[in-house]
């Protein structure tokens, strides 16, 4: 594996990613937001993408080699129950799983689990032991693919942990560990999740040249058998709920159109039978002003005086106010014949001691028989209402 001048190294982790560059003078950060990614599962991928982009112009990173670390909050990992055959897995993983039915339901059993569409695994052997490793493949080669598309050649994607106690990622990347990632070549090797490992595709989108580098491991049943198995358990539960929705609306639609229309003559007879049986409830009506006895705590309507003033005239509409006064409870009433000039408008004076309430009620009475009546008071508190009759 031989690197161009100034090679990349990107360590990805659960909340961003890290980039060190030896033409940069710090160790700049991409961090994800809940808007972009969540749970390592991306929302917006095209703005993900070219805000990664923007990231590499502002930063200056320069296109190169590029060296992918993936932290240990990032991948799946399953030690294997029973060891692959050979010690160093070959390009080809689907030839070696068929070779081995034990490893091949092991290892579809654990990636179904995965909880991503798409992922990228591979069969690492650390020591004595083999370990299936997984990430989501559609986060890695999306962060991958906008490097590629700013001049970077993907050189290799592995694992943290393959570095063993040389490197620690615990407060992310350094200085110190960018210096053992780049100084193990055959760690980046033999732990690589990549095919072709030593193949630079320049500026290729993650559908053509990142297709070409992926490692997908083909967890299809062999020629031989005809099952086939979807990729993980959410594929099974999307299509059952599909197919119970799809009968719910069948059979919703199958009772619409088998509802028989009620006949007219059966409306009318219901409507009869049902106008018979269902009681008459009496009309609500507004209630109705009875000339009853307004008592008020301030006064007494015996105490109150009451004065109609009109011309010499006789009058009818002096007996008519007086029979209202006295169906309200005034006793008082007194008729007097003014001998000053007749105003043309009609009046109603209160002395200041008469109650709002009993105003109002007084004079509901009288516009029924003065129509177009002035309301005035009087500032003396001598219990007196005082009705002059107008000409009109």
């Amino acid at each position: 594996m031989v690197f161009k001048s100034h090679p990349i190294v990107l360590f990805i982790d659960r909340l961003g990613f890290s980039v060190y560059q030896d033409t940069l003078i710090n160790i700049p950060r991409f961090n994800f937001t809940p808007d972009l990614v969540v749970n390592l599962d991306l929302i917006n991928k095209e703005q993900f993408t070219n805000l990664i982009a923007t990231f590499i112009q502002v930063n200056k990173i320069a296109g190169s080699s590029l060296v992918v670390v993936l932290s240990d909050d990032v991948i799946f990992v399953k030690n294997l129950q029973n060891p692959v055959q050979e010690p160093t897995l070959p390009r080809d993983l689907k030839t070696n799983l068929n070779d081995t039915k034990d490893n091949k339901d092991e290892i579809q059993s654990f990636l179904e689990d995965i909880p991503f569409e798409e992922v990228l695994a591979r069969v690492i052997k650390t020591g004595e032991v083999n370990r299936i490793v997984a990430a989501n493949k559609d986060l890695v080669m999306t962060i991958i693919s906008a490097f590629v598309n700013k001049g970077s050649a993907i050189e290799t994607v592995v694992p943290g942990y393959t570095f063993g106690q040389n490197a620690n990622f615990s407060t992310g990347l350094n200085l110190s560990n960018v210096a053992v990632i780049l100084g193990n070549i055959d760690v980046l090797k033999s732990g690589n999740l990549l095919t072709d490992q030593e193949k630079i595709v320049p500026r290729q989108d993650l559908e053509s040249g990142i297709k070409g580098l992926s490692t997908n491991i083909d967890m299809k049943p062999n020629s031989t058998d005809d099952k086939k198995k979807p990729r993980n358990l959410r594929q099974y539960i999307l299509i059952g709920v599909f197919i119970i929705l799809l009968t719910i609306l069948g059979v919703v639609y199958f009772n619409s159109r088998n509802v028989q229309p009620v006949p007219q003559s059966a409306k009318l007879e219901n409507t009869s039978v049902g106008a018979l049986s269902v009681p008459t409830i009496p009309p609500v009506t507004e209630p109705i002003l009875t000339q009853t006895p307004i008592a008020t705590v301030s006064s007494n309507l015996k105490n109150i005086k009451i004065s109609v003033v009109q011309s010499s005239q006789i009058d009818e509409r002096v007996t008519n106010l007086k029979n209202d006064l006295l169906k309200m409870g005034f006793n008082n009433i007194l008729s007097q014949v003014s001998e000053a000039s007749i105003p043309e408008k009609s009046s109603i004076v209160f002395s200041h001691d008469i109650p709002s309430d009993l105003r109002n009620s007084v004079i509901g009475e009288i516009k029924e028989i003065l129509l177009d009546v002035s309301i005035l008071e009087d500032q003396n508190s001598s219990f007196t209402i005082k009705i002059t009759l107008g000409k009109s």
